[in-house]
């Protein structure tokens, strides 16, 4: 497509010119001061604003407990100096797993988790200082339609969705039952989150999985469909039960902004039926979400399955796609732009931005200015942490990035995950992941 092109810039002169000819006012700094100050997050002092996003290794052991490759991964982030450590979806229940070896939090693998919360804050304090506590959130979920607990998927929905139905698949609906049993779960999920020791627990609700999935239920009928109070009734009921009974624990919500898809079929979309983006439903339900007990917020945006590149910006699409009509740097525009409109309009609740890992070694320089501009709390980063998880050290040392190790947005984590491969850095994280790409390509 003319419009998407790869990152070939040199230096952040080049990355502002081209953001200049798109009309894009791209936040850049040359200092990164900013990313080293400390934040608060209820009690709990942050040691900096770096952020690893949550990312799924697809490595756990059969029963959903961590692996070893699970240890290897935090242990990394710990070490390279990340003040926020955002853990990666974990599933509830078996039958909502996306793939057979995601994570998942039960009675019979809490002692794992516990472990793994133990050797991550240990491994930190261990590089850095006893005053360098990473702060620890995990992120709780049911798959929904994308469940893949046996490796096929199980074809339960919420509702019919044309933007995301496959064609000759026969689905099944979620019963108002089914849906109230999950609920249940989920809290029971979160006390083994307070058990575990993690900092906060994140009530996922992004990327199309069954929370998100029913906030752009308007089609759907009975209590859990139709009106905004409807569709939002399971994570709000969840949040507020959680905040009840565990006041101690900070809860977050990774909160999709817009999906990208038109109304009646996406959330935080125009009513018209346009691809225009409305964020007034997605500012009702943050306001509810903070009278509910929310403290912590992570936006994001689209449907990784039907527009990834409003999930992610990338160089090089999935294999046997074709790349968007609009340049990537579109995406982390539109990214940060989602952010700063609704951290302005919540300013109260901490939030992660995301978006970053496109924009290369020059992530550091956008992401101290919007932190300097105030247009968000931390800077996330999802795939840059796959393949330079010590970046966060290297900056603080060196003051720079080794371009030789910043993520390429090649999409081939992405292609692992599709495949229901341990998922990791193909090209910087070789020793574990490469082999794997090569056998997924070419058998």
């Amino acid at each position: 497509m003319p419009d998407h092109e790869p990152f070939r810039f040199k230096n952040g002169e080049d990355l502002l010119k081209k953001a200049d000819e798109l009309g894009i006012e791209l936040p850049f700094l040359t200092t990164l001061d900013p990313l080293f100050q400390t934040a608060q997050i209820g009690s709990k002092t942050i040691p900096n604003r770096l952020a690893v996003q949550p990312m799924e290794g697809f490595d756990s052991n059969d029963d959903g407990s961590p692996s070893e490759l699970t240890f290897r991964r935090y242990r990394r982030y710990a070490m390279g100096g990340s003040g926020l450590i955002w853990f990666e979806a974990t599933s509830i229940s078996q039958e909502g797993r996306s793939n057979p070896h995601q994570l998942m939090l039960t009675k019979d693998t809490i002692s794992g988790f516990s472990e793994l919360v133990k050797r991550t804050k240990q491994s930190a304090q261990d590089k850095f200082s006893n005053d360098h506590d990473p702060f620890l959130v995990i992120q709780i979920t049911h798959s929904g339609r994308y469940s893949k607990p046996y490796g096929q998927l199980s074809g339960k929905i919420v509702s019919t969705n044309p933007y995301l139905d496959i064609p000759e698949k026969n689905y099944t609906l979620f019963s108002d039952d089914e849906i109230d049993k999950v609920k249940d779960i989920y809290i029971e999920a979160a006390g083994l989150v307070y058990e575990a020791g993690f900092d906060a627990v994140d009530i996922k609700a992004c990327h199309g999985y069954l929370i998100h999935e029913l906030l752009g239920a308007h089609t759907r009928k009975g209590k859990h469909g139709g009106s905004l109070e409807n569709r939002s009734r399971l994570l709000l009921e969840i949040v507020n039960e959680v905040h009840e009974r565990y006041p101690e624990l900070i809860i977050a919500v990774r909160l999709n902004a817009t999906d990208g898809i038109p109304y009646p079929y996406g959330f935080g979309m125009a009513e018209d039926g346009s691809f225009d983006i409305d964020l007034t439903e997605t500012k009702r339900l943050i306001k509810e979400l903070t009278k509910s007990g929310c403290s912590l917020l992570n936006y994001t945006a689209g449907i990784p399955y039907r527009n990834p590149h409003f999930v992610r910006p990338f160089n090089r699409p999935l294999i046997g796609l074709q790349p968007p009509d609009e340049h990537p740097l579109h995406g982390v525009e539109r990214l940060i732009n989602l952010t700063t409109e609704l951290h302005r309009d919540f300013p109260q609740v901490p939030v992660v931005g995301t978006g970053y890992s496109w924009l290369n070694r020059f992530f550091p320089n956008v992401g101290a200015a919007v932190l300097e501009k105030e247009l968000a709390t931390f800077i996330g980063l999802g795939r840059s942490s796959f393949a330079y998880p010590d970046a966060p050290e290297d900056l603080m040392k060196k003051g720079s990035l080794d371009p030789g190790r910043v993520c390429i947005a090649c999409s081939r984590c992405t292609e692992l995950m599709r495949k229901n491969h341990a998922t990791g850095c193909a090209v910087r994280d070789r020793e574990i992941y490469a082999a794997s790409y090569r056998k997924m390509v070419h058998g």
